[in-house]
């Protein structure tokens, strides 16, 4: 009961190799078209280069146009690989037919969705920060009485083929498109607990790949009393609200014995994707220029309030005209106004978590892949006004939050956020559909998700009625533990029988500042984007590149001067995340080190075999091929789709044609 293999989704893109033709270089200028070529192809090819030749720099101002040696040759170099030579072409033609070629794979109809802006700054810390883990959550549940193994995989199986979120994937592109399969095995994992020994809380550490058909993983940990099922997803496709959706038709599937009626889901997240994208044009936030720390990945603090005290929070809320919900805002905002050491007036501001299904397209409500985004909330917090009003306009902006769900993010993911789940409606329906099939269920647990905010303070409530506060944060701060108690506090003051009237009664509760960093987190400051960045250090020769340093680090001990390493540079194209040029560089399989230069820098002094581009800039790249010092170095030019694999294997067959030598 494991997932099968898949393939890539996504065919290479054409990529375009050309070697600079210096006057002092022996060699004729030419062109690797990476790709799939045939006769139509080569005949729109020959004909961009006869446009191109016309140029002043072109080989027809000094040439014969009827000398055979002069004329283009396109000759094999390999499955999907041709050779185009250019006797004589300048650097300006050279790229200006580097771009037409390249150029020509945009016209076909795109693949797939576009990525909404939190699902790429999810997949670049993914892509930042791989391994297992990261990015993801997971549910837990217990399951009493009997389970059938055919059934359990036939009812998984029936939801895959019926909601396309789950045969779905992010390509490998510089842009990230969401791809859909046609079909997708689930992937299911049973393993057998000992007599005697305890279920596991977590299941083994496994990384959901977003590049992977199938976000979702099943876990069955099967014991003598039934099993424990952990559901574990990433979050730039589901969200733990989209899973307990799912777990909802799996189990009228169960009881139907494996069957799911009707067929594929419409509206699916394609459509609302599209509704979105009518309707809220993404920010294009450059994610790139946000740090995403890995030092000790995410911390996990949670406390509870009594049913009792939950209960009370609840009928306090009421007093005051609005949620629960809201109530935990006022709570964060107090704690940051307070963190701050601000004596007077002051605002305060966070992300509030807004669900994704709230949005005026219909059968929203129930799409599993329309995972909640985040919006800003700004709220000014004076100590001389009443907590009743602070909760009116917190409850205000709630409001038109839900009318503005699907805006994109923005710059609301450097913030703290606030999420307040619902999950007892759907476990409902989940639990009376197993209960037919005599199986009793627990309610699914948020075993807690890694966050891209510094931190997230998330609430929901448990089947004994107790509201359960969870406290996630980056680099696991010493202060969030008392950060978390300190909320808790408040919230019981709040909903006491002599609540404080104001703020400042409420302020007044609280010990001395110390977030340690929780509630003042420091701003990610904006990665360079003038100097070059060593995306990986080169690798001795001998040594296998799988196991070199990480792309992320700076260059090892003993690695060459910087004018003395060969290198394969890349140049940064507008619009590109970085996340992309380091996944080009972890699939990389050379000895060269790699470098991202930025836009109009120059190539290094020495040392450069291949520099790289994307479609759009091989003229800028001809041309700094052109004024290199040292042997004339191979510049490749790929297709504005080609995958950060592909890429990387066109820039090692380039940069293995131009060795010479040892690389050190």
């Amino acid at each position: 009961m494991t997932t099968s293999e898949f393939p890539s989704p996504r065919a290479a893109g054409p990529a375009v190799t050309t070697r600079s033709g210096r006057p002092d270089h022996q060699d004729a200028p030419a062109l690797h078209l990476l790709g799939p070529l045939g006769p139509d192809d080569l005949d729109e090819v020959l004909e961009d280069l006869d446009e191109a030749r016309e140029g002043p720099d072109g080989p027809g101002a000094s040439g014969a146009p009827g000398d055979r040696a002069a004329r283009p040759r396109l000759e094999p170099a390999g499955p999907g690989r041709h050779l185009l030579h250019l006797p004589g072409a300048g650097p300006r033609v050279r790229g200006a037919l580097a771009d037409r070629v390249t150029a020509r794979a945009a016209r076909l109809p795109a693949a797939g969705t576009p990525a909404t802006g939190l699902q790429r700054v999810l997949l670049a810390g993914h892509d930042l920060s791989p391994g297992p883990g990261h990015h993801g959550g997971q549910l837990a549940f217990d399951w009493h009485g009997p389970l059938d193994p055919a059934v359990f995989t036939a009812a998984w199986r029936a939801v895959f083929a019926a909601e396309t979120v789950l045969r779905s994937c992010f390509d490998d592109g510089p842009h990230p498109r969401v791809l859909v399969l046609d079909t997708v095995e689930p992937d299911i994992t049973v393993h057998h607990v000992p007599d005697g020994a305890r279920p596991p809380a977590h299941a083994p550490a496994r990384g959901v790949d977003p590049r992977r058909p199938g976000p979702l993983r099943i876990t069955v940990l099967r014991h003598r009393a039934g099993a424990r099922i952990l559901l574990t997803f990433h979050q730039a496709l589901l969200d733990a609200h989209g899973v307990r959706l799912l777990l909802r038709s799996f189990a009228r599937a169960y009881r139907a014995g494996g069957r799911l009626p009707g067929g594929e889901r419409r509206p699916d997240l394609r459509d609302y994707a599209d509704w979105l994208a009518a309707r809220h044009p993404d920010d294009g936030l450059p994610v790139a220029s946000r740090a995403f720390a890995d030092a000790g990945g995410t911390g996990r603090h949670r406390l509870w309030l009594t049913p009792g005290g939950t209960r009370a929070l609840r009928t306090a809320a009421g007093r005051w005209g609005c949620t629960e919900a809201t109530l935990v805002q006022v709570v964060w905002a107090l704690l940051l106004h307070h963190d701050a050491g601000a004596g007077g007036p002051a605002p305060v501001r966070f992300a509030a978590a807004v669900p994704g299904r709230t949005v005026a397209l219909d059968g929203a409500c129930d799409l599993p892949g329309a995972p909640c985004t985040v919006l800003p909330v700004t709220v000014p917090v004076d100590p001389r006004q009443t907590l009743a009003a602070l909760a009116a306009t917190l409850r205000d902006i709630a409001v038109d939050h839900f009318v503005r769900a699907g805006t994109p993010p923005g710059r609301a993911l450097d913030d703290t956020l606030v999420s307040f789940e619902t999950p007892l409606r759907e476990h409902t329906v989940t639990a009376r559909e197993l209960a037919a099939a005599g199986v009793r269920v627990t309610l699914p647990d948020s075993l807690g998700a890694d966050t891209v905010h510094p931190a997230t303070l998330s609430a929901h409530h448990d089947e004994a009625g107790r509201l359960v506060l969870t406290l996630s944060h980056r680099a696991a701060p010493s202060g969030a533990a008392a950060v978390l108690a300190r909320a808790v506090l408040l919230l019981r003051a709040l909903s006491g029988p002599r609540p404080p009237a104001t703020v400042a009664g409420a302020l007044a509760l609280l010990p001395a500042p110390g977030g340690g960093g929780v509630l003042r987190p420091a701003r990610p400051e904006p990665l360079p984007e003038a100097c070059p960045v060593l995306l990986r250090p080169g690798v001795r020769p001998g040594a296998d590149p799988l196991s070199g340093p990480d792309p992320r680090s700076g260059a090892g001990a003993g690695d060459p001067p910087a004018s003395a390493a060969p290198t394969v540079a890349l140049l940064a194209a507008p619009g590109v995340d970085r996340s992309y040029y380091v996944r080009v560089a972890r699939a990389y399989r050379g000895p060269e080190r790699l470098v991202l230069l930025p836009a109009r820098h120059p190539v290094p002094d020495g040392g450069l075999r291949v520099l790289g581009a994307l479609s759009g800039d091989a003229g800028t790249a001809c041309a700094l091929a052109h004024r290199a010092a040292g042997p004339a170095p191979a510049v490749v030019v790929a297709a504005p789709a080609t995958g950060a694999a592909d890429f990387a294997a066109a820039l090692a067959a380039a940069a293995a044609g131009t060795r010479a030598g040892p690389s050190y």
